[in-house]
């Protein structure tokens, strides 16, 4: 044996070495999406936190500027909420009616529901928001703090017109409301006790629903899991059947849980807005917001392994329906809920659309953007929606589905954002762009990490897929 060390040189290899492999090997390269969500994090938080202080640095009124940056975060909120929490209603609806697209869009709404812990991170800022009463975006935590917009009322209306009238007493009546719950508020504090609409109501019905919606999560992935796993039909049927009895009442269970939620994080921030209607409209922009972020998500997918041998025309066209559904009824309930304000024309309703209108008190601008919902949210996506070519593009229907993501978002923020008046010569709007991109970034993070934990397909159910026919173009 030579001692030379030059000997036998030791030989390189040139190349780089290969990136390890994914979880699965079904799993495709998701480190370019990564790298989005991670900048869309770091730059929307960036955002949120620089056009917030600018906004409060610039304003007369410190304290209205401060609850207009709570209300920029629970709008980020209130729209990622939607994917949790829609995936798991979507995923119930799989199971109790056994559909096709439910099988196909499994793992990312499994994925989707396994992000709820995030949530319940990013609900503690909005607990310590209403606690601390300055910043609060609740008028209720902090009635002292209440103020009432001055709406614009024509001065060359005669006394008698029903309209100007009503305007003013909606405005009085705000103002008693909230007189009363200064007392209210005061009196409960003296005798120890709290209610729905309290700092310490609000953090016991948190913790109440992110119990009741993590139990029911926890056993949608735990069955779901078992019967991806199986390789038993028996097991596998065993395990679906399970699913399907939980699903049933969970349903129901949910429309109860999301109406608490709809009614105490968004309805109650205006003093005397009740709406029956709005509950369902929060949950139909759930379903919506989610099933088009799975949907865009697969059909990034759909033409590779494991979906390219499962896949027919028909489970997209059915998608593609499904979609335009949700879409019809969103307008259908976002209409109705306008329509029976209008005929009530109640002083306590009417000022939640005055707002949002040219009679808002300065604060026009959100009439564009109530008109453009109207044109944006229901008549294009449902013209588009209408052509079987459209449904059954891959491309195109991939379109669609990331433009009703951001037509929800802003339908969210025309929810919320009105409540606040805005202060300060900033932006404000930049505060609520900022605060969904951001919290987008956050969850996309957290969510591609739930989503590589298992196959993007459950091959092992793959008969449940019927076996279709294909559309002829």
């Amino acid at each position: 044996m030579s001692s030379d060390p030059n000997a036998n040189p030791p030989t390189f290899n040139s190349t780089a070495p290969p990136p390890p492999p994914p979880a699965h090997t079904d799993q495709p390269d998701w480190s370019a999406y990564t790298r989005i969500a991670m900048i869309a994090a770091i730059g929307g938080l960036a955002i949120y936190l620089i056009a917030g202080l600018a906004n409060v640095s610039s304003a007369h009124d410190q304290h209205a500027a401060k609850t207009r940056f709570g209300v920029a975060y629970l709008s980020g909120f209130i729209y990622w909420f939607s994917l949790p929490l829609g995936a798991m209603a979507l995923l119930m609806i799989r199971y109790v009616a056994k559909t096709s697209w439910g099988l196909l869009l499994c793992r990312p709404l499994e994925a989707a529901t396994r992000t709820l812990p995030l949530f319940v991170v990013l609900f503690l800022p909005l607990a310590v928001l209403v606690v601390s009463k300055d910043l609060s975006p609740y008028w209720w935590s902090a009635p002292e703090h209440a103020e009432v917009t001055e709406v614009k009322v024509d001065p060359n209306a005669p006394p008698e017109d029903k309209r100007t009238q009503t305007i003013k007493a909606g405005l009085v009546m705000k103002r008693m409301m909230i007189e009363e719950r200064k007392k209210e508020d005061q009196e409960a504090r003296d005798e120890g006790t709290f209610g729905f609409l309290s700092p310490a109501g609000f953090i016991v019905v948190g913790v109440v629903l992110f119990g009741i919606w993590g139990t029911m999560i926890y056993f949608l992935n735990k069955w779901g899991k078992e019967a991806s796993d199986a390789t038993d039909r028996t097991v596998i049927d065993r395990n679906l059947e399970k699913l399907q009895n939980i699903s049933g009442p969970g349903l129901i269970v949910f429309a109860i849980t999301i109406t608490a939620a709809a009614t105490q994080w968004v309805m109650s921030l205006e003093p005397g807005w009740a709406s029956t209607m709005f509950p369902v409209i929060f949950t139909i922009n759930q379903f919506l917001t989610c099933f088009a972020f799975c949907l865009a998500l697969f059909l990034l997918l759909a033409s590779r392994p494991p979906f390219a041998g499962h896949m027919r025309p028909k489970f997209q066209l059915d998608m593609g329906t499904l979609m335009l559904a949700f879409t019809l009824f969103w307008s259908y309930t976002s209409f109705s809920q306008y329509m029976l304000v209008w005929i009530g024309n109640l002083p306590e309703e009417i000022p939640f659309y005055l707002k949002r209108s040219n009679y808002d008190g300065g604060m026009s601008g959100w009439w564009y953007v109530s008109a453009a919902l109207i044109a944006l949210h229901f008549a294009l996506p449902f013209l588009l929606l209408l052509f079987r070519d459209v449904k059954l593009h891959p491309v195109r229907l991939r379109w669609v589905a990331t433009y009703l993501l951001v037509i929800c978002a802003v339908d969210v923020v025309w929810w919320i954002a009105p409540s606040a008046t805005p202060h300060g010569n900033f932006p404000s709007w930049l505060m609520d762009v900022g605060a969904i991109i951001g919290v987008g970034g956050v969850w996309g993070l957290y969510f591609v990490w739930q989503l590589k934990q298992r196959p993007l397909f459950p091959d092992n159910q793959a008969f449940l897929l019927p076996e279709g026919h294909h559309e002829h173009h």
